[in-house]
């Protein structure tokens, strides 16, 4: 499986499909399998690169280095090794994160950006909920950590209409953490730690690419109010609200998602 070491952390990536570049950034606590349902539709158009976050899955997992500004870097690095000097960039929550640290700081190296169920900081509700993730995941058991984390990120309107399928996602969490590749404590707190540290607000006058603002409207983590403040501050952006749609955008009733995201990256191919 192919690793090059970037910004000094030894990182396993994927690359599929031909054509611009279009790098794929995960969320907290997950790998890049993350875009999955998305992949098979993007990388028809671009050359997709997905890869494991400093901390989680095949990557290395440092004591340090779990900032936006240092992920970002870690990002550029990635690019770097592989002789990419632009790409398209999309992050999904704490991707989207690092994604706005990556424009900031090199604006010369992101064709666009889209920005999935993000954040430009986190207000008292967010800080609360990975202040209060922190403690669980290194205090708790897996089955609480499962259904805290699934409770919190769905929220009520959405778990009341889709109960079976939110069930069948905090199993599937559990699950995660019962076998011999389950995530690292180190690492997930780390990306905890990024997000509450996160602050880009200052900085996103600066982002002058083409960018895209995706939300649900059931999104208790990263609330459409986050993604209208995004939006009123990146100049030319446009914002997207789905309907009825939690975080988890990329994987719960996807399709019409995935369609308008690449609708968007083909406009500027």
């Amino acid at each position: 499986m192919p690793h090059l070491t970037a910004n000094g952390v030894r990182t396993f990536y994927r690359s599929i499909g031909e054509g611009p570049p279009l790098l794929l950034i995960a969320g907290n606590g997950m790998d890049h399998t993350t875009f999955d349902e998305q992949v098979p539709s993007f990388s028809r158009r671009f050359r997709c690169i997905v890869y494991d976050m400093r901390g989680i899955g095949q990557s290395d997992i440092p004591q340090d280095g779990y900032t936006t500004t240092e992920m970002a870097a870690d990002a550029l690095a990635l690019l770097d090794g592989l002789g990419i000097a632009q790409a398209h960039v999309a992050g999904y929550s704490l991707g989207g994160a690092i994604g706005q640290e990556i424009a900031a700081l090199a604006p010369d190296r992101v064709t666009t950006l889209s920005l999935y169920s993000s954040f430009d900081r986190p207000d008292a509700y967010l800080r609360l909920r990975y202040e209060l993730l922190v403690k669980i995941l290194l205090q708790a058991t897996p089955e609480i950590w499962a259904m805290f984390t699934a409770f919190s990120a769905f929220g009520s309107e959405y778990i009341n209409a889709n109960e079976d399928a939110v069930h069948e996602e905090i199993g599937r969490r559990v699950a995660r953490w019962s076998g011999m590749q389950a995530p690292s404590k180190l690492g997930l707190a780390g990306h905890y730690r990024a997000i509450l540290e996160h602050d880009a607000s200052g900085r996103l006058a600066q982002i002058r690419c083409p960018t895209w603002i995706a939300v649900g409207s059931q999104d208790p983590v990263t609330p459409v109010t986050y993604a209208e403040r995004m939006h009123a501050a990146i100049a030319g952006s446009r914002l997207e609200v789905f309907p009825d749609r939690p975080h988890r955008i990329l994987n719960f009733q996807a399709d019409a998602f995935t369609e308008r995201a690449l609708a968007f990256l083909c406009e500027h191919r």
